[in-house]
């Protein structure tokens, strides 16, 4: 089957006052308020439609046409104002002021050079005020010595340190790093260290080889207990053989649920039998999908364990609505009483059609670090976990969530893994055993000084055991 090509309306937008306009014209004379000079009509360029977009004219909202900003010196266009803003600054240096072309790696000023430089610092310095928010404040953030007797060693490998030198290098950034180019320098700012398997970023390149980095990730999983847990062979062929007969309409979806866990259960009584052909949104996805697969591995009454759907946020809060007010999809609580004690976990979803929009996906990952660390300082827990679903992928290699019950099969296959993590998250995810350490935490950083386009605990070393085992 084909894959359908997403309807987008063009929005013409300023991204530096947010002031909207009927045609690109209009909005290319308003970018010379801002001393952004283009000019009034621009021949060549035009937006045609292809296999991923197909452009309408749309005056009023509807759920199937997706608003995109389009910029007004080239053909591209983002889904946020501020992506926009972002890649304006990064591609169109040549209809900015002079002074702004500028870059932090200058070369040294001589001789004549020196006397105009002097001269033009009133005008960088406006500049500055105009890009106040795409700058990194190195004030802003906070390394706080280490702790001479604390480091995590791994084969007199010392992570911490490499790993306090990679913070360090973020104050001598000028220009404020993409998110979606820099998650493990945005996870840094605020004490997380990313840990992938088999992934070796250029950010940790200078910091950590790939044999030290490899060498960590297994220190900590050793550390932790972190083991493969295979089903038996047995077991995963019998699972099999049930969930094929249900697909043949050998057995009933009744009789299949009395043979299965929970987990499969409640996805049995919700898949359809085919896939549906149409883009399925966040809200049924969450519904349908999504719910009943993470409640049945997560709910856990007799022990107080429940997975909520909390995206909601208070009218006082929602007036200064940043990555730390908003909450997440998902909350994994414990219930203390009839009042919820701590929260174990958290959860963003997003619908597969979100797949390329990598700097949407590095947000919600964000988001859910910052919480998850906040958790951990608060609730002094010995872990936290975190869940993030595109479409029908659970951390992206974790497992496929089935869209349809010929899909139960593949799901079986990937028990092993799911296996693993409801392990490490019933062993380390939950209150700490020791006395709370305040002197350990190390701080978050705000997002008013890094602002919605900019950077993002477990304490110590700060090593985010928080369910990224969910991708291993």
């Amino acid at each position: 089957m084909a894959s359908k090509t997403k309807l987008v309306t063009i929005l013409q937008q300023c991204f530096e006052c947010r002031k909207t306009y009927s045609t690109p014209q209009s909005l290319r004379e308003h970018m010379q308020k801002h001393n952004i000079q283009l000019p009034q009509r621009i021949t060549g360029i035009r937006r045609y439609n292809n296999d991923e977009y197909t452009y309408v004219k749309a005056t009023k909202s509807h759920d199937d046409i997706e608003k995109h900003f389009g910029c007004p010196a080239c053909i591209a266009h983002c889904m946020e104002i501020d992506e926009l803003k972002t890649h304006y600054y990064a591609n169109h240096l040549e209809t900015l002021p002079e002074q702004s072309q500028t870059t932090s790696q200058e070369e040294p000023a001589t001789g004549q050079q020196q006397s105009y430089n002097s001269q033009d610092q009133p005008n960088k310095r406006r500049l500055s005020n105009i890009l106040g928010t795409e700058l990194l404040d190195p004030l802003c953030l906070s390394f706080p010595p280490l702790d001479h007797d604390d480091h995590l060693l791994v084969q007199n490998f010392d992570a911490t340190m490499a790993f306090h030198k990679l913070q360090l290098s973020l104050c001598q950034h000028k220009w404020k790093l993409s998110l979606e180019n820099h998650i493990h320098c945005a996870m840094a700012a605020t004490h997380i260290l990313l840990l992938s398997r088999n992934q070796y970023p250029e950010d940790l390149s200078p910091y950590f080889s790939n044999h030290d980095l490899k060498a960590t990730i297994n220190g900590i999983e050793t550390k932790y207990g972190i083991r493969k847990l295979p089903m038996s062979m047995a077991t995963t062929t019998s699972m099999i053989g049930i969930a094929q007969n249900l697909t043949m309409g050998v057995i009933s979806r009744d009789k299949a649920i009395n043979k299965f866990k929970k987990c499969i259960i409640d996805l049995i009584r919700k898949l359809p039998p085919v896939p549906i052909a149409e883009d399925i949104n966040e809200f049924e996805l969450s519904t349908r999908y999504v719910d009943p697969f993470l409640s049945g591995l997560f709910d856990d009454p007799d022990e107080g364990i429940y997975l909520r759907w909390t995206n909601e946020i208070t009218l006082e809060a929602r007036q200064n609505e940043d990555l730390s007010t908003k909450r997440p999809d998902i909350c994994i609580s414990r219930l203390h009483g009839m009042t919820w004690a701590s929260n174990h976990g958290y959860g963003e979803v997003k619908s597969a059609a979100q797949g390329g929009n990598n700097y949407s996906i590095c947000r919600d990952l964000l988001r859910v670090g910052i919480f998850c660390k906040n958790a951990l300082d608060t609730h002094n827990m010995e872990g936290n976990g975190y869940v993030l679903c595109l479409g029908f992928a659970i951390n992206r290699t974790l497992c496929h969530i089935p869209s349809c019950l010929d899909d139960l099969t593949k799901l079986i296959v990937d028990m092993p893994r799911v296996c693993r993590v409801l392990d490490t998250f019933n062993r380390i995810c939950k209150p700490s055993v020791h006395q709370t350490m305040p002197s350990r935490h190390r701080p978050t950083i705000t997002t008013v000084s890094t602002g919605t386009r900019g950077f993002i605990h477990v304490s110590e070393i700060t090593l985010i055991l928080s369910l990224k085992l969910l991708v291993y």
